[in-house]
Formats: C-alpha cells, sequence, structure tokens
C-alpha cells in the first residue's frame, strides 16, 4: 500500500493537525453567526406560525408558509452580506406536516373562512385561528411531535 492511500484510509480525525487548521481556522471570520438552533429561532415553524396567527389573527397553511420564506430571505440577505451561511428553511411538505401537528395538538382550529385555491383541481384554502391553548402553550409550539408523545423524547 502506497503512502497516498494509507492517508485517504485514515479517518479524517486522525489527520496532522497542520493539514486541516487552515480549513478550519479562516484568518477573518464572520463578524455575526446566527445559528439555526438559537438566533434564528423565531424563524422555525412552530414559534413562526405562532408569532404569524398572533399578528394575523387567521390564515390558511400556505400564506403563513410563504411569510416564513420571505422572512428567511430577508435574514438569509443579511448573512450573505456577512458572510454567513444562508439558513435553509424547510419545504412545504415539511410545513404542512408541522401544520398537522398543530391541528392534532388543539393549537389551531379551522374557521369558516375559505378562499380560492390557485388552480381548479385543488380543494379550497382552509383558514386556520389559534386557539386559546394555542396561545398559552409554548412548548408544543417549539417541538409538537415530543408535546404529543413525550415517550419519544
Amino acid at each position: 500500500m502506497t503512502n497516498k492511500n494509507k492517508r485517504a484510509n485514515k479517518p479524517k480525525d486522525n489527520l496532522d493537525s497542520n493539514e486541516n487548521s487552515s480549513a478550519r481556522k479562516s484568518t477573518n471570520p464572520p463578524k455575526i453567526t446566527v445559528p439555526w438552533g438559537r438566533g434564528a429561532s423565531e424563524f422555525r415553524p412552530g414559534i413562526f406560525s405562532k408569532q404569524y396567527l398572533v399578528e394575523h389573527g387567521e390564515a390558511p397553511a400556505s400564506q403563513v408558509f410563504s411569510a416564513l420564506n420571505e422572512a428567511l430571505s430577508q435574514m438569509n440577505q443579511d448573512r450573505i452580506e456577512i458572510g454567513d451561511k444562508p439558513i435553509r428553511g424547510c419545504t412545504y411538505n415539511s410545513f404542512a406536516k408541522y401544520w398537522h401537528w398543530f391541528k392534532l395538538l388543539g393549537l389551531i382550529e379551522p374557521t369558516s373562512h375559505t378562499a380560492p385555491a390557485i388552480y381548479d383541481f385543488l380543494a379550497q384554502k382552509r383558514f386556520y385561528r389559534m386557539t386559546d391553548r394555542g396561545r398559552n402553550e409554548v412548548r408544543a409550539w417549539e417541538d409538537p411531535i415530543s408535546a404529543m408523545h413525550p415517550e419519544f423524547r
């Protein structure tokens, strides 16, 4: 086995620290870093949905999702300007699953208000509002699955 093959088979943690130190340490690090977990937590689907429904009263899931994506893209423009990596938001499919959990937990409820869908073959948009439980609840908005199933925690 050649020396080159030995190095390729080594785990990355065992490589010489001099080889990776320049990749890990930047001479000019970004001024601000906002990790997804803490600084951008208001952009998590549950927390953002609760804030949006408090401000707007009622809305369909698609409208809340669009507002979330718009807010994330504005924040990402600021992150790119300072050289930080943009935060990738969730897909609509993932957001719809969150929305379903909010309904199951009783955080939101449908209203009688509907709106036509973009295409004729789709069902009408259904509007939702926050329930009293949704206004008082904190943990279920942050992590709806573990609120419903604490045994998964």
